[in-house]
């Protein structure tokens, strides 16, 4: 699931369970580098770290009345109003 979704300063990527994703600092990088995990404190990298994003071998259970996908995915977009479009006032209301 995606991290952090109820944060609107920061877009949740969704990948395929099987993908690994490797976030690497170049060695030669300038700056400091800093990743937060599920929004908490900040940790900071170093030339040459490196962050593997991959499914867990043991996924967390979630209970969900419908399905998996759809009510956690509803949930999220109930809550921010995601897709949906208010009803406009008319002239003079």
């Amino acid at each position: 699931t995606p991290v952090c979704p109820h944060s609107l300063s920061f877009r949740p990527l969704v990948f395929p369970d099987h993908v690994q994703l490797c976030i690497q600092v170049p060695q030669d990088a300038r700056s400091r580098m800093f990743a937060s995990f599920d929004g908490k404190d900040r940790q900071e990298l170093g030339p040459g770290d490196a962050v593997i994003v991959r499914m867990s071998q043991w996924p967390i259970p979630t209970v969900c009345s419908r399905d998996p996908s759809r009510d956690w995915f509803m949930g999220i977009r109930e809550g921010l109003h995601w897709n949906t479009r208010r009803v406009q006032a008319g002239a003079g209301q």
